[in-house]
């Protein structure tokens, strides 16, 4: 697994994409509009989300967002940013 902490400014725009990757993300602070396949919701704080692996994705912080990602498997691409 891969845990990625974010945290976004207002406005910040996540493009359409998908991954092999299964992903659970539980919104820490703030308001993020997500996109997962035809759904759109907004999550607020101790919302989870969870998005199959290739499941078309998007999403935009409504306020400044902290956010905890987790995937699996291993996102061998995340390791460069280390």
């Amino acid at each position: 697994m891969t845990f990625a902490f974010w945290e976004v400014e207002a406005g910040y725009e996540l493009p359409l994409h998908h991954h092999q990757h299964e992903q659970v993300s539980q919104i820490v602070e703030g308001e993020f509009e997500m996109t997962v396949g035809d759904s759109t919701k907004i999550h607020k704080p101790g919302s989870i989300l969870v998005i199959p692996s290739n499941m078309p994705h998007s999403g935009k912080s409504l306020t400044p967002c902290k956010i905890l990602d987790v995937f699996f498997p291993v996102r061998e691409d995340y390791k460069s940013l280390l």
